[in-house]
């Protein structure tokens, strides 16, 4: 009997094992893919264009740098954090093929025209001035973003909050809402320390009777 029980508790704790091998093996295909894929778009239910791509998934803060890669922005932004739980960093670049303001006045100069580019970090954009209107066109506005999401905690024994920030790197563009939700997804079971915990010393505990 003690010998049966022996070989099910050791079948247990292999079956565990197995279940925790495949689901890394699973987990580190889905990042070679996800590392692998491009942006890609679609028209959403709402008529308008999503921008998607598939999602590195780690185990860690540490594990989540080495797949992002060495980006000094990332990491000095997550310092403000205790723990992070998502990290998302994205490039935008906003574009006015041309825009044209007619004058209600006309300028009173003979053949007035001005024209040239105007070129910036946070802003680019060609010029043409004339008596009658003021033209722009190929008006650029890029921006990087970073959304961070995790808990924060104000000092060593304050209680910790889950928070959401957003940093853009053009000083033009300025976040007015943000409205960010936590699904929380529970750990399976045998995925618990405790449980593992549990199963090896009732199983220790057996052998060495």
């Amino acid at each position: 009997m003690k010998a049966y029980i022996t070989y099910v508790i050791i079948a247990v704790l292999l079956l565990l094992l197995i279940s925790q091998c495949s689901e890394s093996k699973s987990i580190a295909t889905a990042n070679y893919e996800a590392l692998n894929d491009t942006v890609s778009y679609y028209k959403n239910r709402l008529g308008t264009q999503t921008a998607t791509i598939k999602t590195l998934q780690a185990a860690n803060e540490k594990q989540a740098f080495a797949l992002i890669g060495k980006d000094k922005e990332i990491a000095e932004l997550s310092k403000g954090f205790k723990e992070v739980k998502y990290i998302t960093k994205y490039e935008t670049e906003t574009i006015f093929d041309t825009i044209n303001i007619p004058f209600e006045v006309p300028v009173p100069a003979p053949d007035f025209t001005r024209s040239g580019v105007f070129k910036k970090k946070h802003i680019s954009f060609n010029y043409k001035v004339d008596n009658l209107s003021l033209s722009l066109d190929s008006l650029t506005i890029p921006n990087n973003t970073i959304v961070i999401t995790g808990t924060k905690q104000k000092w060593f024994l304050g209680k910790q909050y889950v928070t959401t920030d957003i940093t853009n790197s053009n000083p033009y563009v300025t976040v007015t809402d943000i409205k960010s939700v936590e699904i929380a997804v529970p750990t399976p079971w045998y995925k618990k320390w405790y449980v593992w915990a549990g199963v090896g010393l009732v199983g220790g505990i057996w052998i060495a009777q």
